[in-house]
């Protein structure tokens, strides 16, 4: 029907410019942590648009069904507000051949949402984490400036007095903090010094002569002198080994989910949220449906409160199943599941509510 094509085009319009604002203002959220690295120390163009790419699918995981929420809650709050709500059930129009639309674009959404999830976020992670590693190695000597503290590299605190070219160094003063137990930590005094990178390799070398090394423990410390000594510097990016769970693909997940408990949260973290948009799919017509005429501003202050209060619930949830007080499934899916039991009394009531007439 033209009436379903009407509110469809409505409801992908709305959601487009929120899913393109959301984007933004998360991407320059998380761009602005790492403008230390990115501005200003010879990155390349390039490689501020592959950042923008590879962050996209963790910013649409959480905007996606944002967008979707409030688009839905925009575009039915402004046919409330114009009575055309009101005219459709006047037709015999029932709820659900109101909320098609509404109803198809939170199908559309939680399959992109899925793709997303399962296929996409950990690769586009691990790329990213990837170009990060790559970007310091390729060009170290430019996350250094003279007469100031670097703490780009894991651990380790540089401060470099002068630097006559883009890799030598005069006057260097390190720190590096004990990673492990069993480390102590030490600092390293050196006259000068000369950083040679390998990034096919991602192996950073600060090759310093004329120093000594001051290493410390509770009760006592020892100075070393030397001639020459090579430094290797980390970049804090894990090995593939030792990946985040973020960064593991599904099905190493699934595989892992018996004995890692950080697996199992986040293999259930990956379905619950594209089964958020179906839950705000069916909720948010049937809320809009019952609310009468709040127009676009009541829309955007409902689909608000319910954003703030489900992903509350979702990072409590987290939180709760991470220190091991409720289990994985549970408190991934904790909002989700008080949403939908939400969704279906609206779905109930609005159903039941008979059409107006029919000619």
């Amino acid at each position: 029907m033209i009436i379903h094509k009407s509110i469809f085009k409505e409801l992908i319009k709305n959601m487009s410019v929120i899913i393109f604002s959301l984007s933004i203002i998360l991407f320059m959220e998380k761009f602005v942590s790492l403008t230390k690295i990115f501005m200003g120390k010879g990155a390349d163009l390039i490689d501020i648009f592959k950042i923008f790419l590879y962050i996209q699918p963790s910013i649409l995981i959480i905007s996606l069904p944002m967008a979707m929420l409030i688009s839905i809650f925009l575009t039915y709050g402004r046919m409330a507000g114009d009575n055309e709500i009101i005219v459709l059930k006047s037709t015999g129009m029932t709820f659900l051949g109101i909320a098609k639309a509404a109803l198809s674009v939170s199908v559309m959404s939680f399959f992109v949402l899925l793709f997303i999830s399962l296929f996409l976020l950990p690769r586009s992670t691990q790329a990213f984490n990837h170009l990060l590693h790559q970007t310091i190695v390729k060009k170290a000597s430019m996350t250094l400036e003279a007469e100031s503290f670097s703490d780009v590299f894991k651990g380790t605190v540089i401060f470099i007095k002068k630097m006559p070219s883009e890799n030598t160094f005069n006057g260097i003063f390190i720190y590096r903090d004990s990673e492990k137990a069993e480390e102590n930590p030490f600092v390293i005094v050196a006259e000068k010094g000369l950083m040679s990178s390998d990034p096919d390799k991602g192996m950073i070398k600060l090759s310093m002569q004329n120093g000594s090394i001051h290493s410390y423990k509770k009760e006592s410390s020892s100075e070393i002198t030397f001639s020459e000594y090579d430094f290797i510097l980390n970049t804090g990016i894990e090995a593939s080994k030792d990946a985040k769970p973020e960064e593991i693909r599904t099905s190493r997940l699934w595989e892992g989910r018996k004995t890692n408990i950080s697996l199992v949260i986040e293999l259930n973290r990956r379905l619950a949220l594209p089964f958020a948009c179906l839950i705000f799919g069916l909720l948010a017509p049937s809320l809009s449906y019952k609310t009468g005429k709040v127009g676009r501003l009541g829309g955007f202050s409902i689909s608000l409160a319910i954003i703030i209060l489900y992903y509350l619930f979702f990072m409590m949830g987290e939180g709760l199943s991470k220190s091991g007080g409720i289990n994985p499934f549970l408190g991934i899916w904790i909002p989700n599941i008080f949403f939908t039991v939400i969704a279906a009394v609206f779905v109930y009531i609005a159903y039941i509510d008979k059409p107006i007439g029919k000619f």
